[in-house]
């Protein structure tokens, strides 16, 4: 069964969650998959999909890395 679990993420003030959402789904690892959830000002919420066996820190640490690459620096997990 696949893993499901929710992150936030927050940016620079004024910068458009959705293009940050479309830069983050699109580097997310092949069987990993993303919902947007809702978009709140800088805040976006989204429910990413992984493989079977992936645990809540991996997600975490796989959505953190992808926050640290070209074209998302500035934004970051969020606990909102």
């Amino acid at each position: 069964m696949s893993f499901s679990h929710q992150v936030s993420i927050t940016g620079p003030s004024g910068a458009p969650p959705e293009t940050a959402v479309i830069r983050f789904v699109a580097l997310l690892p092949e069987g990993w998959h993303a919902e947007v959830g809702e978009f709140q000002g800088d805040l976006a919420r989204l429910r990413i999909t992984a493989p079977p066996g992936t645990t809540p820190s991996e997600a975490t640490r796989m959505a953190a890395d992808i926050l640290s690459r070209p074209g998302l620096q500035g934004w970051r997990l969020t606990d909102h």
